[in-house]
């Protein structure tokens, strides 16, 4: 389809960004050379190739080029850490990378990858023919992954002919047209990038990319007055659409998060008449071609819009269906014998017929022994006057707390006014205890909010913190947590002392060491017991704390007893070798092994679970 538009209209803009702009020919003649380089160099048809590119238009041009050669591409963003570069490579199955050479050490990791460098490698430059290499078309056309929010990015293998069925549903829902410009705002790794590039380049349209924007402005964007379909995230559509909106935009494109139906109404109000802004939902697995939904959909008013986030009817060619109160969705082209696919989320199918979104599941967390939704409290806070965006999570078993981003810092709800607002509204039990206002809500590349990177609750109230009745902090368990660990310690500690000679008569006796040493041994035997008293307050009060980090229980009660015996084993441990001969090898290996080799154990334990990234749906 790309080729067809390069024969037809090579002079048009194909791809432009800040920096460079590439015409259909001059792309399409320079995906040909590195097609035919790729297959010199002994690459198979239906392999994966890993783009990791930084710069654009090139990183179009090495997409277009894999697939020139039959190959199915993935893309990865070579700032990453080397670490979790090398995990994507090998979850997407690439034995081909494509980089620049100051990427080369992130991705050439000795596992025998081809690695071939866009700007060093000779090959590429040479002059060969523009016509297109005659490979043939592998079944996979990218390995595309899910966003992440819920756990670790899962790859996902997108054939062409899913692909193709996809744009067609685009195609008549968009209206999309060669004259088009498209502007697509998606970070180049994520899936919504690819979709962008397919309907643009698929039906003869303009691309048009910021370059590393992280919330990019049409000032200064070439081609900004002409963009005529605006592809991005609900946040996005609300910075670009504040400002001078482009006189020809004739379509929004929103997807990726939670719009409202209210703040639908209001981005809708910012377009010329007759332009459109559609809510688009779609998982990877079904190409990002699920539903849609325009306000013209609806049949009457809605009471308190706010609450609502309508997905609409399915595209055409796909299916949607509630089972047991699960989304389930069936891709374009695959009505006649095609599998539907479990989405994740909760939705209602409503008397209109239109789909209605109502959360994630994996974002369900489980306090006090129940199930809770947060969605419908969440629901419900958007329509306080007060607030812009809120988040509900559990940060411990007992507690839900409300992340929330105020219109005016000047006028921040507190846990009462919150829980006023959704008394009668949700059961008690979903009513957050707690509140702590964030001037925005953190968000991951693609636009998603990231529950794992929320702030913890202070335990007293401060600016942009913890707020309840009167100012003060919200009682919680933290207090009688502390509480217990302190008086821990107090008793543990003169104890310890007063066991010490009990256990090990003489193991501390300083006599015959002179000063300054005996000052000093006599610290380090404080130090022990201290350490084994705070290890102990540890043992009983730690773990409710460390709960609330989000990661999952197994892992906590591991790092738990790990900090515990990190802290409680020196006490004994140092006690037992002093009065250990030297040549008593029998115990001097039982002392090894019953503690040198334990805190290694433990050493490794706390290293991994500091390292692992916090699991938001992580529950008891």
């Amino acid at each position: 389809m790309f080729e067809a538009w390069a024969r037809e209209t090579p002079d048009r803009p194909a791809v432009v960004t800040r920096r460079a702009q590439l015409t259909y020919e001059v792309l399409d003649v320079r995906a040909n050379r590195l097609a035919r380089h790729l297959l010199n160099t002994g690459f198979d048809a239906g392999e994966t190739v890993a783009v990791c590119i930084s710069r654009l238009p090139d990183l179009l041009v090495a997409v277009v080029g894999v697939l020139k050669a039959g190959g199915a591409y993935t893309v990865i963003g070579p700032q990453q850490p080397t670490g979790d570069i090398g995990r994507l490579l090998e979850r997407a199955g690439a034995n081909t990378v494509l980089t620049y050479e100051q990427f080369r050490p992130s991705v050439d990791d000795g596992t025998g990858r081809l690695v071939v460098c866009l700007d060093t490698d000779a090959g590429l430059i040479d002059a060969h023919s523009p016509e297109p290499p005659s490979a043939p078309c592998g079944a996979t056309a990218a390995v595309l992954f899910t966003a992440g929010t819920t756990g670790e990015a899962r790859p996902f293998a997108a054939g062409h002919q899913r692909l193709r069925a996809a744009y067609g549903s685009w195609a008549e829902v968009f209206g999309l047209s060669p004259s088009d410009v498209h502007l697509v705002t998606a970070p180049t790794d994520t899936a919504a990038f690819t979709y962008g590039w397919i309907r643009a380049l698929c039906s003869g349209g303009t691309l048009v990319l910021p370059e590393g924007e992280a919330r990019p402005a049409l000032r200064g964007l070439p081609f900004a007055g002409d963009v005529t379909v605006l592809d991005t995230d609900p946040v996005t559509a609300g910075s670009l659409l504040e400002g001078s909106v482009p006189v020809g935009l004739r379509l929004v494109a929103v997807g990726g998060e939670r719009l409202a139906l209210d703040e639908q109404v209001r981005l809708q109000g910012r377009l010329a008449p007759g332009a459109r802004l559609l809510n688009v939902y779609g998982p990877v697995e079904v190409a990002g071609c699920g539903t849609w939904f325009e306000t013209h959909q609806l049949s009457g008013p809605v009471h308190e819009p706010g609450r609502f986030c309508l997905l609409g009817r399915p595209f055409p060619g796909s299916r949607a269906e509630v089972r047991k109160g699960e989304i389930w969705l069936t891709p374009p082209g695959g009505l006649d014998g095609g599998e539907a696919l479990p989405t994740g989320d909760a939705g209602t199918l409503r008397e209109d017929g239109l789909l209605e979104f109502g959360g994630r599941l994996a974002h369900r967390v489980t306090v006090r022994g129940r199930t809770v939704d947060p969605h419908r409290a969440e629901a419900a806070l958007a329509t306080h006057p007060q607030i812009r965006e809120s988040v509900i999570t559990a940060v411990d078993e007992n507690r839900l707390v409300a992340y929330v981003v105020p219109k005016a810092l000047s006028a921040r709800p507190g846990a009462d006014t919150i829980r006023t607002h959704l008394t009668g509204v949700v059961p008690d039990q979903e009513i957050p205890a707690s509140v702590v206002t964030v001037r925005a809500l953190p968000r991951n590349r693609a636009g998603k909010i990231d529950r794992a990177v929320l702030p913890l609750p202070a335990q007293r109230a401060a600016s942009g913190g913890v707020s309840g009745k009167g100012g003060g902090a919200e009682p919680g368990p933290e207090g009688l947590l502390y509480g217990t660990g302190c008086a821990m310690l107090v008793v543990a500690l003169p104890l310890a002392a007063f066991l010490t000679d009990v256990f090990w008569p003489g193991s501390t006796d300083l006599t015959y060491v002179p000063a300054p040493w005996s000052w000093l041994f006599g610290g380090l035997y404080a130090a022990e017991l201290l350490a084994f008293s705070v290890g102990l307050a540890f043992l009983f009060a730690g773990r409710p704390l460390m709960r609330r980090q989000g990661r999952s229980s197994g892992l906590t009660t591991a790092a738990h007893l790990a900090v515990v015996w990190l802290l409680v084993s020196w006490w004994p441990q140092d006690n037992f070798y002093r009065l250990a001969a030297k040549t008593d090898w029998e115990r001097q290996a039982a002392l090894v092994y019953v503690f040198n080799v334990p805190l290694m154990i433990a050493a490794v334990v706390v290293a991994v679970y500091v390292t692992r990234r916090p699991d938001p749906s992580a529950t008891e």
